[in-house]
């Protein structure tokens, strides 16, 4: 007998890095044979006794047509284990194979199919005896063995990861890290080879080379080639009238050699010297022109966003007296996903990021649970929201420059945090082989990973995230939750232990995919993909009833 399998249900996710899963849930049947041990008594039918004074020669279409067996405890069962009993063995082979009894134990009554039974001890009641023509009636008295057949079942749920090409929206397109996935391909023309994205867990098909002597086509590249081809031509116009100024520079010069050319026989020594003080002046403006058009260096572009100093100078702890503190000065650099640009500095007290790692590492948790998981990011929050003013003041004063409204200052906070780079939260070490989660083992596994090992509960506080800037969802929502309730906006921190995510909601008038509670619409918001915009949220994590609401301002 073998183990059954059946499928109750198959459901389909994705991680925080895109990649898909199949959670299959299985229902496994194992099959178990109970042995059992008892006395039966009950009635049976057949044909007359061949010598009625022996009372075991019954003829072979015997049959008990009803039957009770009583069973006094548990030691008369056991599992995967017959039961062997001295005594006479009644006939096998006048018996079925499968016997249905009424079993009785403990005052409990059972109807039960006894397979492979065994009776031994048969008493037949005499005076209980009837004879109707060939056929004979009576009761019995016997002892048995035999055993149950049941199936023991188990639930388990199987996760497998699925293997598909998923290819990145619109608004967080990929870009190939120039890590090679290993396969290649032709197509058309080319040689393309398969590189990973660098913000999804996608992959991106690149040209290599041409093939023979043909120029493969250039696959259309969306809205993005369109305007770099419009900004080159509009280039290329510049550059011609330049050249048509530098042109009409040297017109002057060239008239002059036609003059000394005509009229050299009038003033030929005058003209003589002119013309060669004009030729090497000539000489010198060509070489002058294409040296800096060959040497010309453009302003470098700063593309390190994030610049810190330390101040030094000592200032007193309000709290307690007498104790050094320091300032740490961050620079930060980021655009909106209009394209505007926001730069500023925000000031962070170092003994109060000392505190807030302190009070994470010293907090005390009842026990392990979703309640306890939403109460030590409440109280997080809570311990870290009044040591957030040099950011505050950051926003405040980019807020007063811009005018902006209730939505696009939104906007201007949320993409300062998808601005900065995705780093895994770990409360161990980084270390692929420590983990069997398959995404933070694979992500591990990446040469450009970013984690930051050994923090409890696996999340940074919000004054460490300001500090290190490092953080994964639940350390990103947490710390726009704080700042968004700073500005009494009505939000709320969404959690999914099915997707195993953590997404922020937002009460404000946009459209897209929101979380409804209490009549009120929250859009929710991802916050770990740079340029990613509210309300929208890949179908694979847009089951709602996955979601619940762990922290919620209003």
């Amino acid at each position: 007998m073998e183990n059954s399998v059946k499928i109750l249900k198959k459901e389909t996710f994705f991680n925080e890095n895109g990649k898909e899963f199949e959670k299959i849930t299985k229902e496994i049947s194992t099959p178990r044979k109970t042995y059992l041990k008892g006395v039966i008594s009950g009635k049976y039918r057949g044909n007359k006794f061949a010598d009625i004074s022996d009372e075991s020669k019954l003829l072979f279409d015997f049959e008990i047509y009803e039957a009770e067996v009583i069973c006094k405890s548990k030691e008369d069962f056991k599992e995967n284990e017959a039961f062997f009993i001295g005594g006479n063995l009644f006939p096998k082979e006048k018996l079925l194979d499968n016997l249905n009894v009424n079993l009785k134990i403990e005052n409990s009554s059972f109807g039960i199919n006894i397979k492979d039974p065994k009776l031994y001890d048969f008493k037949p009641v005499r005076r209980l005896h009837q004879t109707e023509g060939e056929e004979v009636f009576g009761t019995f008295n016997a002892i048995i063995t035999g055993y149950i057949l049941d199936y023991k079942k188990e639930i388990i749920e199987e996760i497998i990861e699925v293997e598909v090409i998923v290819l990145p929206s619109n608004d967080c397109k990929c870009e190939s890290n120039d890590i090679k996935t290993g396969n290649s391909r032709i197509n058309g023309n080319s040689n393309q080879t398969e590189y990973h994205c660098k913000h999804h867990n996608d992959t991106v098909w690149l040209n290599d080379k041409r093939i023979g002597n043909k120029t493969p086509p250039i696959p259309p590249e969306g809205c993005l080639s369109e305007i770099f081809g419009l900004i080159g031509i509009v280039l290329s116009i510049i550059f011609m009238l330049i050249m048509l100024v530098q042109i009409f520079y040297f017109l002057p010069f060239i008239l002059i050699f036609f003059l000394i050319h005509f009229l050299g026989n009038y003033f030929e020594r005058f003209f003589k010297i002119v013309g060669l003080l004009l030729l090497i002046g000539f000489i010198l403006s060509l070489i002058n022109l294409f040296s800096n058009n060959n040497h010309y260096n453009p302003k470098p572009v700063v593309v390190e966003n994030q610049r810190e100093k330390v101040n030094n100078e000592p200032i007193k702890d309000t709290l307690v007296k007498n104790v050094k503190d320091s300032i740490i000065t961050r620079y930060r650099i980021w655009k909106d996903y209009d394209g505007n640009q926001y730069e500023g500095k925000y000031q962070l007290s170092l003994n109060a990021f000392k505190d807030s790692k302190s009070f994470k590492n010293n907090l005390s948790v009842s026990e392990s649970s979703i309640n306890s998981y939403d109460e030590i990011i409440w109280k997080l929050k809570e311990r870290d929201a009044s040591k957030l003013n040099g950011l505050y003041k950051l926003f405040d004063s980019i807020n007063t420059a811009n005018k902006l409204s209730k939505i696009k200052f939104a906007e201007m906070i949320v993409s300062f945090v998808q601005d900065i780079p995705y780093a895994i939260i770990l409360e161990n070490d980084c270390d692929a082989r420590l983990y069997n989660d398959p995404f933070t083992k694979r992500y591990l596994l990446k040469s450009d990973a970013l984690c930051d090992p050994f923090e409890r509960f696996g999340i940074n506080t919000p004054i460490e995230f300001l500090m290190n800037l490092k953080g994964d969802c639940d350390t990103r929502t947490l710390f726009l939750y704080t700042i968004f309730v700073h500005y009494k906006y009505d939000v709320a921190l969404l959690s999914s232990e099915f997707y195993g995510h953590s997404i922020l909601g937002i009460n404000l008038p946009i459209n897209g995919l929101a979380y409804n509670y209490n009549n009120n619409k929250y859009i929710l918001w991802e916050t770990t993909a740079p340029n990613c915009k509210p309300g929208i949220i890949p179908n694979e994590i847009s089951n709602l009833n996955n979601w619940r609401i762990s922290l919620k301002s209003k």
